[in-house]
């Protein structure tokens, strides 16, 4: 909050200085209006801008949630902060003094950015304070399954949402044994004595195959002892991954089954377009970059600048998929098609640097203008691991509905490498699910931040 207000306050200064100073258009009588006055303005929507907040919740403690994720809250809170002042101004007279719709819109956007700067470094200063244990939520796990234990690899993949499990209460398991690296502390019948011995501000449920009583008694317990309640879906793949949306009925909430995938008909057209501009842009201006890349290829390494492998696209179509070479030549000639693992003893040492940056896929643009993948999408596999994947998971196959995309919702989570394939699968079935141009505009640029923090890029 006080960040938010100084940051508004300053806005007001940026945009008068912009309106009558750096750009300074019609100015009624000549000459700018008195500064004082803007100055005493400034606490004014400063306050406003903290009510409006405040009153859309943007004050409530979310973990978990990406930057990218609260630029687009404060963009549509900031919208409706503009509105507000617009009519105080409307309203307040002093003097013959009007104020400036113009200077308002400019402090809107200077506010704006100025706040999410302020937000972005509070963010990093806090993810860096809980990476070493302060602040930090001592979190215990009840049950154990699929989704307890993607949760606790993105807990350890981020230490920054500020969680430590301290435990796992599960039937069936040894106590004093360890579950992906956590101590199996108990049974899930002796809950009360298990948060007596340890205590813990968190609690995450994790029982599939437990009845609602049972549940609702077990989390009556933990509130008793005053602990944070968290509850994960039962099946993963079947949740996230399913055509069940939240919907509510006079407060009432139910759920929903959609019909069918939700990328067809004008959504795909509009998809491809979005490719075709967006892609063909970007192939232009990182026409340089490439150049440079391609030439660091060829002095570095012998071979070839690129390499087409054969992916499968839409529909189970195949195409060939282009990229710098990052390996050494015939790096597969004894072992035949494998993943890339840490510390891959194949990759050049350009290559790394590539791969590290995702820098080797940006020849797959020209893939991407030819309509043989989209911007966004589930990655493309190779013809060899997607019958393997099929033959596993029966809704692989799903995933071939929809144009393969240079990055994708689970590589934006750092699902990617050799992590657990029902994970992508899980992540890639959702967005085909919830497409929307905005939903691909968060992804672009949750990949554009994470190319520097996520640790599964090999």
């Amino acid at each position: 909050m006080v960040a938010d207000f100084l940051m508004a306050a300053l806005g007001v200064w940026v945009a008068y200085q912009v309106r009558y100073h750096v750009y300074p258009s019609y100015i009624p009588g000549g000459v700018p209006p008195d500064p004082r006055i803007y100055a005493l303005s400034a606490p004014v929507v400063a306050v406003t801008l903290v009510v409006v907040f405040a009153l859309l919740g943007r004050y409530r403690l979310r973990r978990g949630i990406t930057f990218v994720d609260e630029l687009f809250s404060l963009g549509g809170a900031m919208a409706v902060v503009f509105l507000v002042v617009l009519a105080e101004i409307g309203l307040i007279r002093i003097g013959t003094l009007t104020f400036s719709r113009l200077t308002t819109l400019y402090w809107a956007v200077a506010a704006g950015c100025l706040i999410a700067a302020a937000r972005y470094g509070i963010r990093r200063y806090e993810g860096w304070l809980r990476s070493r244990g302060v602040g930090v939520d001592r979190a215990l796990m009840v049950g154990w399954g699929t989704a307890a234990d993607l949760l606790v690899q993105r807990l350890r993949m981020f230490p920054e949402y500020g969680y430590q499990l301290v435990g796992v209460v599960a039937d069936g398991l040894e106590p004093g044994s360890e579950v992906a690296g956590v101590p199996v502390v108990g049974e899930v019948g002796e809950i009360e004595q298990v948060l007596y011995a340890c205590p813990v501000d968190t609690v995450f449920f994790a029982l599939p195959d437990a009845d609602t009583s049972e549940v609702l008694d077990l989390v009556e317990r933990c509130r008793r002892r005053g602990v944070d309640v968290r509850i994960l879906p039962s099946g993963l793949l079947d949740l996230v991954a399913s055509r069940v949306t939240g919907d509510q009925i006079d407060g009432i909430p139910v759920l929903r089954l959609r019909h069918g995938l939700e990328i067809s008909g004008p959504k795909t057209a509009i998809k491809r377009c979005i490719d075709l501009v967006v892609g063909g842009l970007a192939l232009v201006l990182l026409s340089p970059l490439m150049a440079a890349l391609a030439l660091a290829v060829r002095l570095t390494s012998r071979g070839p600048v690129f390499i087409h492998q054969e992916r499968v696209g839409m529909h189970g179509r195949t195409f060939m998929a282009h990229k710098f070479r990052s390996m050494r030549v015939n790096a597969e000639e004894e072992t035949g098609p494998v993943w890339a693992s840490a510390d891959d003893p194949r990759r050049t040492a350009v290559g790394r640097v590539l791969r590290r940056l995702s820098l080797d896929e940006l020849p797959q643009l020209w893939n991407v203008v030819k309509g043989e993948m989209s911007l966004v999408g589930p990655r493309p596999e190779r013809p060899a691991f997607v019958e393997e994947f099929q033959r596993r998971l029966p809704r692989y196959c799903e995933r071939h509905l929809v144009r393969p995309g240079l990055t994708g919702w689970a590589q934006a989570n750092d699902l990617r490498g050799r992590t657990p394939l029902e994970e992508r699968l899980a992540y890639d079935l959702y967005y085909i699910e919830n497409w929307n141009p905005v939903f691909d505009l968060k992804i672009m640029l949750i990949t554009a931040a994470r190319v520097w923090t996520h640790k599964n890029a090999y």
